[in-house]
């Protein structure tokens, strides 16, 4: 025998099952929701956090560069509490917690993985313009698109070798004179290349004194400061040739009085001294 349901059972069962359907979307909609803000809170605790220490904000970028070679949650967990609990890294508890494991294959490991990493992947994509010259030429004209203007840093600012340090220059030289060959080509846009009726340097860096000499020292003011002015001098001859404006970061409030002092003098010397594409940023 068959059962006959009539038209209003079937209504009504209609919507039973509807009801199920959306109370079970919704649940899914609110669970990804919170996961969602959780992880942009991850992001934000992330950007404060290596923003006030220094040793964090380069052992985060490090564990960035190796990142996408990790294939599982266990190599993730091992290689974040392996960079982010060295002696040079003062970490905030809520992160000092959360890496403090015993094993990269355990719960802990793997939730430990599962909430940094993407945080940190999406910082990188948020606050690193590209892993390569190309790359960042392609990031920077899409903002000229959207008529922002930008200034560029390398990553790897710690130093700790007079051969890093002299790197690092190298770097920044070879850096501006690639920008600066493509902004050649790039279109004029008035709202961010002209001001009062003067034309704005289009390729604009930022350095930090402590990346051009790896015994900077506030304990040894004349040795810092031959050793960094001499390197200032060679980026800031060739930025003018290309038409590059520099900005030197302040850094930690431990530089602060040393990187002014140095400063001053050098940028009161002839050459440079009527320079307008030379800024200091302070915080």
């Amino acid at each position: 025998m068959v059962a006959q349901i009539s038209d209003s059972n079937y209504e009504t069962k209609t919507q039973e099952i509807a009801k199920q359907i959306l109370a079970t979307t919704q649940e899914k909609n609110r669970s990804f929701l919170g996961q969602l803000q959780n992880q942009m809170r991850w992001d934000d605790k992330l950007l404060d956090w290596a923003m006030a220490s220094p040793g964090l904000r380069v052992q985060l970028f490090r564990f960035i560069d190796c990142l996408p070679g990790l294939r599982s949650k266990p190599e993730i967990a091992a290689h974040l509490q392996e960079y982010l609990t060295t002696e040079e890294v003062e970490l905030p508890e809520a992160l000092k917690k959360l890496l403090n494991f015993a094993n990269p294959d355990s719960v802990p490991g793997q939730l430990a993985a599962t909430t940094v990493a993407p945080a940190v992947e999406t910082l990188a994509h948020k606050y690193i313009a590209g892993e390569n010259v190309k790359q960042i030429i392609k990031t920077l004209e899409k903002l000229r698109k959207e008529k922002m203007c930008f200034t560029v840093d390398l990553l790897g600012e710690a130093v700790i070798a007079e051969t890093e340090a002299q790197s690092y220059l190298d770097r920044y030289l070879e850096l501006m004179t690639k920008l600066s060959q493509a902004a050649e080509k790039w279109s004029s846009v008035a709202q961010i290349d002209e001001a009062e009726g003067e034309q704005l340097p289009r390729v604009q860096v930022s350095v930090k004194l402590t990346a051009f000499y790896s015994q900077f020292d506030p304990l040894d003011v004349k040795g810092s400061q031959e050793r960094v002015s001499d390197r200032i001098r060679t980026l800031l001859r060739r930025a003018k040739e290309l038409g590059v404006a520099v900005h030197f970061d302040m850094e930690q409030y431990t530089y602060k009085d040393l990187t002014i002092a140095i400063l001053k003098e050098l940028l009161m010397e002839e050459e440079f001294r009527n320079r307008s594409d030379i800024g200091v940023t302070t915080q």
